[in-house]
């Protein structure tokens, strides 16, 4: 728990710097991030005789991240990656078939789809209604990691005080129903309370939190089933205390797209 903290204490407000700044150096970190975890998630899958293709799905992970940051407005680059993409894990499999099968090359495309595309909508909600207000994409983007953030510290803290039924014991044995509706309870208040600042009624903030809280949720045990099949206990460790880059981002994977459809909603922009 004390390098944990350490880590954050370190890690957080490097993180929350990078997003005020935006532009290229939020875009450096991302695509760093992109990479380390879709390494992850080929690690993972490996423990399972799986091979994951590391260079061409890590260049169509590359490749949404920087269309995210350079050319956000350009939404039909999304799907002439995807097809590349496709073409070119296919091309990967078919000229490597002795080694490498058509199981691996779908398992390293869904991680692309995980990793890669929600991920950008992190990039993607940053840069959200750039022209009509500076800060508009960090109000967001803020509101959806301080929510995010809320509701695991909350079920953290509530889980340990006073969890008893499990939710998911055989995927994730130390979640709590106690502590799923601490969290909740603990995103519905900091939405409230940065709903304004979003430019949106505090009720609405709340409820925008109380989705977060279930998707977040929903995120973590869909890593944590995945680990758990794998038979590995962290999806890296570069992070200390806290894992590899899918453990410490895992409900923000979730929770980016749901809140950048959101907003975009609320301001008209799709």
């Amino acid at each position: 728990m004390r390098t944990r903290i350490l880590t954050g204490l370190v890690g957080i407000p490097l993180f929350l710097g990078l997003m005020y700044i935006g532009k290229w150096p939020l875009l450096a970190l991302v695509a760093g991030m992109g990479l380390i975890g879709f390494h992850e998630y080929g690690r993972i899958w490996q423990q399972k005789g799986i091979q994951v293709g590391l260079i061409p799905g890590g260049l169509v992970t590359l490749a949404l991240l920087l269309r995210a940051g350079l050319a956000p407005e350009q939404t039909g680059y999304v799907g002439a990656i995807l097809a590349v993409g496709v073409i070119l894990i296919l091309a990967w499999v078919l000229f490597q078939f002795e080694t490498v099968n058509i199981l691996d090359g779908l398992v390293t495309m869904a991680g692309v789809l995980y990793v890669g595309f929600m991920l950008s909508h992190l990039l993607l909600l940053r840069e959200l209604g750039e022209g009509t207000g500076w800060d508009l994409g960090l109000k967001w983007v803020s509101l959806a990691f301080f929510c995010t953030w809320a509701a695991d510290t909350f079920a953290y803290f509530v889980g340990v005080a006073i969890g008893k039924r499990k939710l998911a014991p055989k995927i994730s044995p130390g979640k709590s129903v106690e502590g799923v509706l601490g969290g909740s309870l603990g995103a519905v208040i900091v939405g409230y309370l940065w709903g304004p600042v979003a430019g949106i009624a505090g009720w609405e903030g709340a409820l925008i939190g109380l989705v977060i809280s279930v998707i977040s949720v929903m995120g973590d045990l869909a890593e944590s089933a995945l680990k758990r099949y794998a038979g590995v206990k962290d999806s890296g460790n570069i992070l200390p205390g806290h894992g590899g880059v899918l453990d410490r981002f895992d409900s923000s994977l979730f929770v980016l797209p749901l809140v950048y459809m959101i907003a975009s909603l609320v301001y008209g922009l799709v």
